[in-house]
């Protein structure tokens, strides 16, 4: 070859030089396109399933709200420690779901139970947690903090409270979804020391939860009592800076220093005006909340008295509370 021809051949190396190199920036660009976008992928895949996570721990929360109140309404038997009974009962079923998701879609996920406590909703429990979601080299962790509801319908989490309270005075017996206390909330009182304890004889009170939409609540003694009524029918619970939490129901403790809940616990009906019916004896009597009837926390009770209010006549039935000046005034009633 020529030196014409070597000319030509290092002038054509160098033609073809930028088109090879643009071609290997092609695949290079395209190599990392691929990864990049298989990397996004499986960044979607571990937020959706961090997202699922955290939907599970809510749900886990309901279930186990409703059955550690269950297992208490069947044995009377309070919780030493509602918080950490729920933590670890929790924790079981977070520990299950993760196993099932890591054989099943190879999704590799951490999920601890950190704290359960009192909310400032007395309607939730505060729930924490800690997740961590890893697929392949794409990690997702964070720090969880749920106001978990226990009004959840699908979940009907009952009250505790009065099945630890009269469980070593007969018990009580469940009747159209209400607790029916026959005689041993009289009972119960009696052993306190509490005057006309007998007016609690068949007195009633709600069982299933469920939060009072009459607000605000002095709506209740207006309207000839109608409101007042139909929260009664219906088994509402108000909020309460008095009453106990939904922890501390499950520990027996009629009252608690957690914004909590308070129901009413209803009388017997006087069944006609002329009849001797004990209750028709009383005019002042154990105020109709149950925090008050249920304070029993030594020194001393903080159970006290309420002066009648006959708030219906209904075929024969006179349907009465007793209610102290205070509660009076919360739920709208005229001060005795």
């Amino acid at each position: 070859m020529d030196n014409r021809g070597y000319v030509m051949s290092g002038v054509s190396f160098l033609l073809v030089l930028p088109a090879i190199m643009l071609f290997m920036v092609f695949v290079d660009m395209t190599s990392t396109g691929i990864e990049g976008n298989s990397r996004v992928i499986q960044s979607s895949y571990v937020l959706n399933d961090a997202k699922d996570l955290e939907e599970n721990i809510e749900i886990t929360g309901k279930q186990v709200f409703k059955s550690e109140a269950e297992n208490v309404v069947k044995t009377g038997i309070p919780l030493s420690n509602s918080r950490q009974s729920i933590k670890e009962n929790m924790q079981i079923k977070m520990n299950q779901i993760t196993q099932e998701v890591k054989d099943n879609n190879g999704i590799e996920e951490e999920c601890n139970i950190t704290s359960v406590s009192s909310s400032e909703d007395p309607f939730a429990v505060e729930v924490n947690s800690s997740i961590k979601v890893r697929k392949d080299d794409v990690t997702h962790q964070e720090h969880i903090s749920q106001d978990i509801t226990i009004l959840d319908p699908q979940y009907p989490t009952p009250n505790p409270l009065p099945f630890i309270k009269c469980h070593n005075y007969g018990g009580v017996q469940l009747a159209n979804s209400r607790i029916s206390f026959g005689y041993s909330l009289s009972k119960y009182l009696e052993s306190r020391g509490v005057e006309n304890a007998a007016a609690y004889e068949n007195a009633t009170t709600p069982l299933i939860i469920k939060k009072c939409p009459y607000d605000p609540y002095i709506m209740h003694g207006r309207k000839e009592f109608k409101t007042l009524k139909n929260c009664i029918e219906n088994g509402y619970f108000h909020e309460s800076s008095d009453g106990s939490c939904f922890l501390c129901r499950l520990e027996g403790k009629g009252t608690c220093p957690h914004y909590g809940m308070e129901t009413y616990i209803i009388p017997s009906p006087l069944t006609n005006i002329s009849s001797n019916s004990t209750n028709l004896t009383f005019n002042t009597a154990p105020s109709s909340i149950d925090h008050v009837i249920f304070n029993d926390t030594p020194p001393g009770s903080g159970t006290y008295p309420g002066k009648k209010i006959i708030y219906l006549s209904e075929g024969g039935n006179l349907l009465i509370l007793y209610l102290d000046n205070a509660h009076r005034q919360k739920y709208g009633f005229p001060l005795a």
